[in-house]
C-alpha cells in the first residue's frame, strides 16, 4: 500500500497536466470548439484536484474528506454537461444560441445547489435557504479492508448516475448525428474519430470512478483518474488537427509554469 501523500501527489500531478492542457487549448486558438474543450478539461482538473485534496485530509478530518469527495462528484456531474456542449460545437465551431448556453449554466448552478446547499446554509448562518442532506451523493468515509479510501453512497446518488450517463450519451448521440449529416469527407472522418475517442474515454471513467465505487470497489478509483489523461490527449489530438492550432508557441510558454506548479505540489503533498 502507498501512503496518502503518494496518492495525493500523483493526482495533483495529473491535475497540473490537465490545467496546462486547458491553457494550451484555450490560448492556442480563438475558435469556439477548442475553447469549449478547454473548459471541459478545466472541470476535469478540478475533479482530480478534489480527489487529491480528499486523500490529503483522509485520516485527519473525515468531514473534509467527504466534502472534497462530494466536490469530486459535483465536477463529475458537470463535466458531462461540458462535454455535451463541446460535442455541439464540434467540428464546425458552431456556437449555440444564448438560451442554450443559459440552460447549461443553469444546470451547473442547480447541481451546485443540490450538492452543497446545506454547506452554504452553514457558512452564511441562515435557516431560510434550501437545505439538502449532507449525504446527497456521498455518505461517511471509511478505510476498506485492503487499505483504500472508501465511502458509502449517498441517498440521492441515483441523480448523479442519471446526469453523468445521460449527458455523456447525449454527447455521443449529437456526434453520431453530425457524423451522419456530414457531407465533407474530412469532417466526416474527424467526427467519427471524435465519437470513438469520446466513447473510449467515457468507459473507464464510467466503470472505475462511478460504478465500482457504488459497489464498494475503490482500488481502481485512483488509476481511473490517471486514465483521464489518455482520453484528454486522444480527443485533444483531434481538436488540434481539426483547428490547426498554434500549440508549440503556447506550450513553450507553459514550461516555466509547470515547473512552478510542481514545486507547489511537492510542498503541499508532503
Amino acid at each position: 500500500m502507498f501512503s496518502n501523500s503518494i496518492y495525493a501527489t500523483t493526482t495533483f500531478f495529473v491535475a497540473v497536466i490537465l490545467f496546462c492542457l486547458a491553457i494550451i487549448f484555450g490560448l492556442g486558438s480563438k475558435k469556439h470548439s477548442p475553447r469549449s474543450f478547454a473548459f471541459a478539461i478545466v472541470l476535469t482538473a478540478f475533479w482530480v484536484s478534489c480527489t487529491g485534496t480528499a486523500y490529503l485530509f483522509w485520516g485527519r478530518d473525515d468531514i473534509l474528506t467527504a466534502l472534497f469527495i462530494r466536490g469530486g462528484y459535483f465536477f463529475g456531474t458537470v463535466i458531462p454537461f461540458a462535454v455535451f456542449y463541446f460535442a455541439l460545437t464540434y467540428p464546425d465551431n458552431y456556437k449555440p444560441p444564448v438560451f442554450i448556453r443559459a440552460i447549461f449554466i443553469s444546470a451547473g448552478i442547480l447541481t451546485a445547489l443540490f450538492y452543497f446547499a446545506k454547506d452554504m446554509v452553514s457558512f452564511f448562518g441562515t435557516s431560510t435557504a434550501i437545505t439538502f442532506s449532507e449525504q446527497t451523493v456521498v455518505g461517511e468515509v471509511f478505510k476498506t479492508s485492503n487499505g483504500y479510501l472508501g465511502w458509502y453512497p449517498g441517498k440521492h446518488i441515483i441523480f448523479f448516475f442519471i446526469f453523468f450517463f445521460g449527458s455523456f450519451c447525449a454527447a455521443l448521440s449529437a456526434l453520431w448525428q453530425k457524423y451522419k449529416q456530414q457531407t465533407d469527407p474530412t469532417h466526416k472522418k474527424e467526427t467519427l474519430y471524435m465519437f470513438w475517442a469520446m466513447t473510449t474515454g467515457f468507459i473507464p471513467a464510467g466503470i472505475f470512478n462511478c460504478i465500482f465505487p457504488f459497489y464498494g470497489i475503490f482500488a481502481l478509483y485512483w488509476p481511473g483518474i490517471i486514465a483521464t489523461l489518455g482520453w484528454v490527449c486522444i480527443i485533444g489530438y483531434s481538436v488540434i488537427k481539426e483547428n490547426q492550432m498554434n500549440v508549440m508557441t503556447v506550450t513553450s510558454e507553459l514550461l516555466v509554469i509547470i515547473l512552478i506548479l510542481l514545486m507547489f505540489i511537492g510542498m503541499f503533498a508532503v
